[in-house]
């Protein structure tokens, strides 16, 4: 006669094959699946770190070619080389470059980069002349002062520039203003490339400011020595007004003290011209709200500091030539502008 398992006695068999497999199985793949797990992540953090690293590298290139570039400008002893240096430190970071030069009621070309030089139209843009009434886009850069773009239309550039660029209506034109003395004198024409945009705009505002403040100390230096220039086609001049006279009276003075006013001069130039360099925005704000001092108090005061030490009142019989160009420069010779909080020069100039 059969034995035949009772219900209970097979579900125990059941429960007991199952733990089984469950250890056979189950724990192996717990396991493998943890350890897969760690590995994959290990491999995420060290692509993520890969990333931050060529990351890192990249902008820490990028940031030395501005500050070649920077330095590349600020290393040229007349305006002409400014100009010069502008077009070869521009070239990176568009398609195209070209510099335009205000002249009255027109913007004549001065130079191209070598992207517009290599299609031989360079002498072409040495011979443009642009009526301001025919180039809403400039029109517009000599009314703000500020950098614009624009489409390559004619009636936005002009049908002159139009013409010598190729004709490009869906493609954007990037116009910076450089100025002298708080006038347009120049501007850069950038674009990019048939295929893509290209333009970064941020470094070539950047290298304008640069070349912009480097013109102002440059048209303000005494020519007592002929400058010397580039080689090339023509030379880079700028129409934007006299310079600012020195105080009346220093021109009597030794040769020894007279150097020490002028080098005093050069020294704030160069402080202000940092100010301007670095602290662009927040002196566009301050002009608008007539209260220069009030957006720029802990520059301007370190500044000053510096000034001071090197070439306090007593050297400078009582001039404090920073106050001056901070006036003359920042504040387009309107001192009212700096606010009311603003302390005035440190000393008052005691020539006789």
């Amino acid at each position: 006669m059969l034995a035949v398992a009772s219900p209970r006695m097979s579900d125990g068999r059941e429960e007991i094959v199952q733990a089984v497999v469950e250890e056979t199985l189950d724990r192996p793949f717990a396991t493998l699946r943890q350890q897969l797990a760690e590995r994959l992540s290990q491999e995420f953090a060290a692509a993520e770190e890969k990333a931050a690293q060529a990351a890192d590298a990249a902008r820490n290139m990028a940031l030395e070619a501005l500050e070649h570039a920077v330095r590349r400008i600020r290393q040229a002893s007349s305006i002409t080389e400014v100009g010069v240096a502008l077009l070869e430190t521009a070239s990176p970071y568009c398609a195209r470059a070209a510099l335009l030069v205000h002249k009255g009621e027109c913007f004549v070309g001065w130079r191209t980069g070598k992207a517009i030089a290599a299609n031989d139209l360079a002498d072409a843009w040495a011979r443009l002349q642009i009526p301001l009434s025919k180039a809403p886009a400039l029109a517009q850069v000599v009314e703000s002062r500020d950098a614009v773009i624009s489409l390559r239309l004619a009636d936005h550039l002009s049908p002159e520039l139009v013409e010598i660029l190729s004709p490009a209506p869906e493609k954007k034109a990037y116009l910076f203003p450089l100025l002298l003395r708080q006038k347009v004198v120049a501007i850069l024409y950038a674009d990019g490339s048939a295929e893509a945009d290209g333009v970064q705009a941020a470094a070539l505002g950047l290298l304008c400011s640069v070349a912009e403040a480097w013109i102002e100390i440059l048209s303000s230096r005494p020519s007592v020595a002929p400058q010397r220039e580039t080689a090339g086609p023509a030379r880079l001049e700028l129409s934007g007004g006299q310079p600012r006279p020195g105080p009346p009276g220093w021109e009597s003075l030794p040769p020894a003290e007279r150097d020490i006013h002028l080098r005093a001069q050069r020294f704030a130039r160069v402080l202000v011209a940092d100010l301007q360099l670095y602290r662009a925005p927040e002196i566009r704000e301050g002009k608008k709200t007539g209260n220069l001092y009030g957006r720029l108090k802990e520059e301007i005061d370190k500044s000053r500091e510096v000034y001071q030490r090197k070439f306090g009142p007593s050297l400078t019989g009582g001039v404090d030539y920073f106050h001056l160009e901070l006036v003359h420069t920042v504040a387009g010779d309107q001192e009212e502008l700096l606010g009311p909080d603003y302390p005035g020069p440190i000393a008052e100039p005691i020539f006789g």
